[in-house]
């Protein structure tokens, strides 16, 4: 939005640039469709937190949250943002602007309890109840009077956003040409460590239809 911002985002000081948002949030210019999104690892930190829960950031263009779900067209679309380190998983929320340098970092580390509000939206309350969502991706649930879709299987979720990948995903898809796109992934795979521990939980809990992540700079498609 503006050069404070700038101060929020953990990337290395040259890439520290004003780019075209601000034109989104002043109403200068607008998304053409209406956009959904989730956050990353090089974000304004500190806009995002004011955002906690999600919400508009600009006309047309909207923040799932931490961890958030909302309806749209139809569809039923969850998000969890940041990216997964071991050594925050388990922590509290503490960080706050001014960030210094360790909090500017961990600001977008995921944590435990919004991973545990994304898998209460696959406990499913009885055969004619679906999970629902206060917005911030909490796990109510309400009563289905249609009784759902005979004979299809019940699915909390239709598409399911992240930054990270969920780990071992690599094993459901072409491994042979992902290893020969990114060389260095390799020992990340014999090791299973390439991916988020944490979203590989949410995916096995909550089985969205599709699900789509970034971080990884890779195209890489997988069936689970």
């Amino acid at each position: 939005r503006n050069a404070s911002d700038l101060q929020t985002l953990a990337v290395p000081e040259k890439y520290r640039e004003i780019g075209t948002f601000w034109r989104y949030y002043s109403g200068q210019a607008r998304a053409p469709i209406p956009t959904i999104f989730v956050g990353g690892n090089h974000e304004a930190s500190g806009y995002l937190q004011e955002l906690f829960y999600g919400g508009w950031v600009a006309p047309n263009i909207y923040y799932l949250g931490a961890a958030g779900v909302v309806r749209f067209g139809g569809l039923r679309i969850g998000g969890l943002s940041g990216i997964y380190k071991s050594h925050d998983f388990a922590k509290g929320r503490y960080e706050m602007p001014p960030y210094d340098k360790g909090t500017l970092r961990s600001v977008y580390h995921v944590r435990n309890v919004e991973v545990y509000r994304m898998k209460c939206l696959g406990t499913r309350a009885g055969s004619e109840a679906t999970a629902t969502s206060d917005g911030g991706g909490g796990g109510a649930v309400e009563a289905d009077e249609s009784g759902g879709d005979q004979g299809q299987p019940w699915r909390p979720l239709d598409i399911m956003l992240s930054h990270d990948w969920p780990r071992g995903i690599e094993q459901h898809g072409d491994t042979a040409s992902l290893l020969r796109k990114k060389k260095f992934f390799r020992q990340e795979v014999q090791d299973n460590t390439l991916g988020s521990p944490a979203n590989e939980d949410v995916l096995h809990a909550i089985k969205p239809r599709w699900w789509f992540s970034a971080h990884l700079h890779v195209k890489f498609q997988a069936t689970v």
